[in-house]
């Protein structure tokens, strides 16, 4: 699961998230906004993708395709490419194994804009091996580019829903973690 791999990370790191056993409980959420204080990022607790690039930065990586000719671009005024790539870290694919479905984006950045918020990506597109590493059901939108999990700091996450259904996105509540899974 990822709550296990950001724990792994955050004791690589040297931050105490106690037992790495996949439950973001207190102590890893402390150790979270610890890691986020010191990298002078938003002490909100969540992983999002600024967190996510620096705890995962210093992690080995394997080495990308050759053959990968992917250019990461502006897909709207508030969304980058690059937000939706695969967390795989290049360890299975070149971080774009489809491309994000594109009212799937317009409906994101229509959220986005209702709120005046960023909306923080926490996974976008996964390769298959990434998707079965994190805990995905084998024919997940993610591998797809249908789906994206996210949150908005500050915004709950059944306010966020809420926006979502207006939007026309299919929604699921992670209440415990903190985050939307919205899907076309």
């Amino acid at each position: 699961m990822y709550a296990t791999l950001i724990q792994e990370a955050l004791t690589n790191s040297g931050y105490d998230p106690g037992p790495v056993d996949g439950i973001a409980g207190p102590r890893t959420i402390s150790a979270i906004k610890a890691f986020q204080s010191d990298r002078r990022l938003n002490p909100d607790g969540m992983v999002g993708p600024l967190t996510h690039d620096a705890l995962f930065s210093s992690q080995p990586k394997a080495i990308t395709s050759p053959t990968a000719t992917v250019e990461p671009k502006q897909l709207t005024p508030h969304f980058h490419q690059n937000e939706f790539r695969c967390c795989c870290e290049g360890r299975y694919c070149d971080g774009f194994p489809a491309e994000m479905n594109s009212a799937l984006i317009s409906a994101l950045e229509e959220i986005r804009n209702f709120f005046n918020l960023p909306l923080i990506i926490t996974s976008g597109l996964r390769c298959q091996t990434r998707n079965r590493e994190v805990g995905g059901i084998p024919y997940s939108k993610h591998l797809v580019g249908n789906a994206a999990d996210c949150y908005i700091s500050g915004i709950s996450v059944f306010s966020l829903a809420d926006a979502a259904r207006q939007a026309g996105l299919g929604v699921i509540v992670y209440q415990d973690d903190g985050f939307c899974h919205l899907e076309i």
